[in-house]
């Protein structure tokens, strides 16, 4: 049984890495598209590894930092930010003429040990809260003009996230995380960004009432991140599109804002390697077709959540998921061709 289980994952493994030509040329994605289109970066790859940065060059005109403005990274010492690495890629965006998203000021996850271990009452944590925010930002706003603000804070259910900043300071951090973010650059664009939210309805309408009354109170919130980890059959289209309306009925700019495609999971295990590629095309394609169809004003962009497959955080551990519009070979996979396809039926 061990034997066949191995010779099964090589068989696989094997048909992943066999050919598959794409029917269309490689283009450049961003001048066919009439929203930005961007990808979450590595920066080790972008300056250490030829092939990836001439993707991210010809490909793309937006860029989200996938680790290195996360709290863990930025600001690994209570009184230390550490601005090396963004520093390096505000450089290589400006020069490029690449729009360069902020991301992410607030989450439960990435956090330096310092601030897990951190002891004090709510003024303190509300300054803490307050000097990394308008840190980070006054440091960047010379070019950076969009961020997400607060990430991940609410629950399947439509309830709060009890994490680390809810406990400490409680609800309130939220309005207050946008507004010493507006404080620190009121022309910049603000979002808060989550996952589920094209397939989970309560979720949604509790982030959209959230955000709908905070607006009410005068705070500056300018659009919300769909993080979009779909399948090729999950959610159904018609969800991601009505979420999509949802919050533009809100008045919000929707960003697609880390977008892939996952080929892992029981129902693709036994599938041939060509019906799995053309399976990603068609979603992208669809879903791409999707967002177009919002106003022109209301789009921020697509965003893929890395570049190739070999550097997206759901390859790690799991060969099967191939979820970008580049192969392991740095190739044009089909999916790039359902997301040209879709911009050329504007």
């Amino acid at each position: 049984m061990h034997k066949f289980l191995i010779a099964l994952v090589l068989l696989i493994s094997f048909s992943f890495k066999s050919k598959h030509q794409p029917t269309c040329d490689e283009m450049k994605l961003f001048e066919k598209a009439s929203f930005p289109v961007g990808a979450a970066i590595n920066t080790d790859k972008l300056k250490n590894d030829e092939k990836y940065g001439k993707i991210v060059l010809s490909q793309f005109n937006s860029i989200t930092p996938e680790k290195i403005m996360k709290a863990q990274y930025i600001h690994p010492k209570k009184e230390y930010f550490y601005f090396t690495e963004t520093d390096h890629l505000i450089a290589f965006c400006k020069q490029n003429k690449i729009r360069l998203h902020g991301h992410t000021l607030v989450w439960h996850k990435a956090l330096p040990v310092w601030l897990e271990n951190f002891k004090g009452d709510k003024n303190e944590w509300e300054a803490l809260l307050k000097d990394h925010i308008k840190t980070i930002i006054s440091h960047c706003k010379g070019y950076i003009k969009s961020w997400d603000v607060v990430n991940e804070a609410f629950n399947d259910d439509g309830s709060l996230r009890n994490n680390i900043w809810l406990k400490n300071i409680g609800e309130s951090y939220i309005e207050k995380a946008f507004l010493f973010a507006a404080e620190a650059d009121p022309t910049a664009k603000f979002f808060y960004n989550d996952f589920s939210l094209e397939s989970n309805g309560k979720k949604l309408n509790a982030v959209l009432a959230y955000i709908t009354n905070l607006k009410s109170k005068g705070i500056k919130i300018d659009g919300i991140g769909m993080q979009m980890h779909v399948s090729p059959d999950y959610p159904y289209l018609s969800d991601i599109n009505q979420a999509a309306m949802a919050m533009q009925e809100a008045g919000l700019l929707v960003h697609y804002s880390e977008l892939d495609i996952t080929l892992s999971g029981r129902h693709y295990f036994f599938a041939s390697r060509s019906k799995m590629l053309n399976m990603q095309k068609d979603r992208i394609k669809s879903i791409v077709e999707g967002y177009m169809k919002l106003n022109p004003e209301n789009r921020f962009g697509i965003t893929m959540w890395g570049v190739t497959d070999n550097d997206s955080w759901l390859t790690e551990g799991n060969f099967r998921a191939r979820p970008l519009l580049f192969d392991l070979s740095y190739k044009i996979k089909p999916a790039y061709c359902g997301f040209i396809e879709a911009l050329e039926n504007k």
